[in-house]
């Protein structure tokens, strides 16, 4: 079992490196949301429904920049929310996206260092709404903490060499849930590539998983690959691969594969680009394919994996409709700066009230290793007046590893296999220069389908007028509607919730 390093170390380097060595290009940007809201349902899924006025305060400070050694990107934006009616349910809710990267040595050490607390759902058939204000007992806040230590070059003529060392610790803020903390090793050697090329691979990784009622033995598994290519000409690489893996997944007995496979990428310029993997693996196919198109008005992305994951991967992975990923795409074109295109797009999230992703979080809670196949179709429009953001997705889940322990909310406790699909769409309409109406709408559908069970549907939609009072104020008003159907009879007299809300945004 490996030493376990202290989380709280880690979280004091990733403050100690935000210091701005040297910084030539740094923002510091402060605001603060202010929104009164009024729901016929505060607590959804719990009880009788009961309205209330909601008071929800959200002081955010962004912080971005880079110098010749150090590149930073941290947001946090707590939100607290006080109920008129209910204020045993006053609470903060947290928010926090944080990277930093530090060239130690010049061209050789370099240290990552991340942060993130998300709010996540413990189980995919109960209610998922769409708004932080509305309370529900299956969201739950999690905290993640990172630091990476890697050695990065070049030998020779070209030779690229990369060993990693990465930490994870991983908590919720409900203590029964435990706490998780990965250590991952990563190694890669690879030659140019010209006509041909070659590449050896690494990965060593240990998960330890600790809770208020038990240790789980430690998941471990180790994966050994080289790889060799073939480019016949800059837009187009092919790739074949062969090694052997490890792992102690299946009943927590060591098992060990011959794996192999073959991938090709395709980039004809810098606005499109393609790649298709196959590989066998412990659990079968492993398989990834990705198109990225975009041109000066739209982005269209296509994204399908099959894999394995973990709760402590779900939670650090974007929900689907990213749209500052999209944004961005479009604005590379015009703005080739990216810490200027960054300004560009929060500006445009900014004055439209758009928010970052189309959908809410699809990770839920298990203590297991599972297997997540998974397809996402996104696109972004952007016009003089109008634009149009849109995300599909439908995700299999299945476990592939030892039970949890039977008194756990384990989203595998009673299904070894389920399905999640659906939808999140915005449209934004300039009124005039300084307003706008937007629509939005997400839906997620939940299936049991190993054994045949229970169904659920959350459904979100909303509709918000933003005017620009003036250069660093936005004034909204809105309202949004929370729908949930479920098989399950516990929720047969509470699922559904209407609001309305105003507030403003002022940006110091």
């Amino acid at each position: 079992m490996p030493t376990r390093p202290r989380p709280w170390r880690a979280a004091g380097l990733l403050l100690l490196i935000w210091a701005p060595l040297g910084a030539a290009e740094w923002r510091v940007l402060p605001d603060l949301t202010l929104r009164e809201i009024y729901t016929d349902n505060a607590f959804l899924g719990v009880g009788e429904p009961r309205s209330d006025f909601v008071t929800e305060v959200t002081p955010g400070i962004r912080i971005v920049g880079r110098s010749p050694r150090l590149a930073a990107n941290f947001s946090y934006r707590p939100s607290a929310l006080f109920y008129a009616r209910n204020d045993q349910a006053n609470d903060v809710v947290n928010n926090l996206s944080a990277f930093a990267r530090l060239e130690a040595v010049e061209r050789f050490f370099f240290v990552e260092a991340f942060g993130s607390i998300t709010q996540s759902f413990l189980s995919p058939f109960a209610p998922r709404p769409g708004e932080i204000a509305i309370n529900t007992a299956n969201r739950a806040e999690t905290s993640t903490v990172g630091l990476s230590p890697y050695l990065r070059g070049t030998l020779g003529t070209g030779f690229e060499y990369e060993l990693r060392n990465r930490h994870t610790w991983t908590r919720t803020e409900r203590d029964s849930l435990g706490d998780w903390y990965t250590r991952d090793w990563f190694g890669r050697l690879a030659s140019p590539v010209r006509l041909f090329g070659w590449a050896l691979e690494y990965y060593d990784t240990v998960t330890e998983v600790e809770d208020d009622f038990a240790r789980r033995a430690d998941q471990e598994s180790r994966l050994y690959r080289a790889r060799l290519y073939y480019q016949p000409d800059p837009a187009w690489r092919f790739s074949v691969s062969a090694g052997e893996e490890e792992n102690n997944y299946i009943l927590q007995q060591t098992q060990r594969e011959t794996i192999y496979g073959a991938g090709v990428a395709w980039k004809p310029d810098a606005r499109t680009s393609a790649e298709l993997d196959y590989e066998h693996r412990f659990f079968g196919p492993s398989r990834l394919a990705r198109v990225n198109h975009r041109t000066r008005l739209t982005a269209w992305n296509l994204l399908y994996s099959r894999g394995t994951s973990t709760f402590q991967d779900e939670v650090l992975r974007l929900p689907p409709g990213n749209i500052a990923g999209l944004l961005d795409a479009i604005f590379a074109a015009r703005i080739p700066d990216p810490i200027q295109r960054q300004a560009a797009v929060e500006e445009f999230l900014r004055v439209t009230g758009t928010p970052a992703t189309l959908s809410s979080s699809l990770a839920f809670y298990t203590q297991r290793v599972y297997l997540r196949e998974a397809i996402e179709a996104s696109f972004a429009i952007l016009g003089v007046r109008n634009s149009i953001t849109f995300t599909a997705f439908y995700r299999e889940n299945s476990n592939i590893s030892a039970s949890a322990l039977a008194f756990l909310p384990d989203a595998f406790l009673f299904a070894d296999r389920f399905d999640e699909r659906g939808f999140g769409a915005r449209f934004d309409h300039k009124l005039t220069p300084i307003t706008t109406l937007s629509a939005s709408a997400r839906r997620i559908d939940s299936r049991q389908m190993d054994p045949p069970g229970p169904k659920s549907r959350n459904d979100y939609v909303a509709l918000t007028l933003n005017h620009t009072a003036s250069p660093k104020t936005t004034a909204f008003a809105g309202v949004s509607v929370t729908r949930f159907d479920s098989e399950d009879s516990v929720f047969a007299d509470n699922r559904d919730a209407n609001s309305v809300f105003v507030g403003l945004t002022h940006r110091f």
